[in-house]
């Protein structure tokens, strides 16, 4: 197993009994029950290890997890790592891990996830699905991107799909977003009480980061990247001017905010402030502009647009957890709905009344719950 491997098994290993009681948790929150049902989804490191294992241990008949050579660890490392704990818990004789999407195995999922290294999932592989299989999105349905799912196609194919109510209360993603603007200055050392943070984003995620960096006694300016001209004003100059820090948490809008092209270049940036520490949650900013003048930045890697850089399970396992729990039970009410002769519309249909876990594709997604 390779270096990248061991340090992800030694991840989940030190957290490994926590995690196993978040999960009986998490299954008796969301009463996930997957018995008679194969579910395919990905085989990865960290705490993304554990998808496969809560559905192993939820009672699934069969998991196939799809794993592939990446930055993360090679393909081979990650059934390693996927089957030593699966060996621990006593569920190696439910997991497999799968090597290729073209392996005959995935036409006998029920539940398919979309995580990973099961996108994309487009029409070449959709076709090999069998005809109830269904599809629950790891997340809220507006940030749902045709490049990982031809939607069109699982509705020509009736692939019944729904995303994941992250509002629910047995959930509440979202608030974790603010505690990684906290993890990842703390990182940075900004001490984050009495700091002068400039948060930069829109919509939920930036409330959330401006809520916590003020419960944590910070001096926060908040700069709505939504309108243009924000980073260019007056407000914005003089608040990068005394700033220690800049957050940047900007998930709906891809125009580049900081760097070339940008709203204001790295090297203007620089000029007005050389010892920001830059923190990148989402948003179009462009990290190698930003290092090459000089300033301090984290994560290693910037999410591009449309992805964060780092996700909830960089807190620890909880979040990941939840949500994925939260989403195989919207999978298992979908499949077991499509078994009783439900066609795909309405078991979404059915499944959305059932359960406020589940969020359908309409204007004004359902959080109630």
């Amino acid at each position: 197993m390779g270096d990248t491997s061991l340090r992800e098994l030694n991840i989940v290993e030190k957290n490994q009994s926590r995690c196993f009681r978040l999960i009986q948790r998490a299954t008796r929150t969301f009463s996930l029950n997957l018995s008679g049902l194969v579910v395919l989804t990905e085989g990865a490191t960290g705490y993304y290890v554990l998808t496969p294992l809560i559905a192993a241990l939820a009672g699934a008949e069969r998991v196939y997890a799809l794993a592939s050579d990446s930055s993360y660890g090679s393909a081979e490392a990650v059934r390693e790592l996927t089957m030593t704990m699966a060996n621990r818990w006593g569920i190696s004789d439910q997991i497999e891990v799968i090597f290729s999407r073209e392996d005959e195995r995935i036409g006998k999922a029920d539940v398919v996830t979309n995580l990973g290294f099961v996108r994309p999932l487009d029409a070449p592989f959709l076709i090999r699905l069998k005809p109830t299989a269904v599809i629950p999105l790891m997340f809220e349905t507006w940030e749902y991107r045709h490049a990982d799912l031809d939607l069109a196609e699982c509705k020509r194919l009736g692939i019944s799909v729904l995303g994941t109510n992250e509002h629910h209360r047995g959930l509440r993603i979202f608030e974790y977003v603010g505690l990684l603007a906290v993890r990842l200055l703390f990182d940075i050392e900004v001490e984050i009480f009495r700091s002068r943070i400039v948060v930069i984003g829109s919509g939920e995620f930036a409330e959330q980061v401006v809520t916590k960096l003020l419960g944590a006694k910070a001096y926060v300016t908040f700069l709505f990247s939504g309108r243009k001209g924000s980073l260019r004003s007056l407000k914005a100059r003089q608040a990068f001017r005394d700033a220690d820090a800049v957050v940047i948490v900007e998930h709906k809008s891809h125009r580049p905010l900081i760097g070339q092209n940008g709203e204001i270049g790295a090297e203007e940036l620089f000029a007005i402030n050389p010892h920001l520490a830059i923190t990148h949650i989402c948003g179009s900013v462009d990290r190698e502009a930003l290092e090459a003048v000089g300033f301090r930045c984290h994560p290693n890697q910037f999410g591009t647009p449309g992805f964060m850089s780092v996700t909830t399970d960089y807190l620890g396992p909880r979040p990941l957890i939840d949500l994925h729990t939260a989403g195989l039970k919207i999978g298992e009410e979908l499949a077991k709905a499509r078994r009783r002769g439900l066609s795909s519309q309405e078991a979404e249909r059915f499944v959305l009344k059932k359960t406020s876990l589940a969020q359908g594709f309409d204007k004004t997604p359902n959080r109630r719950g």
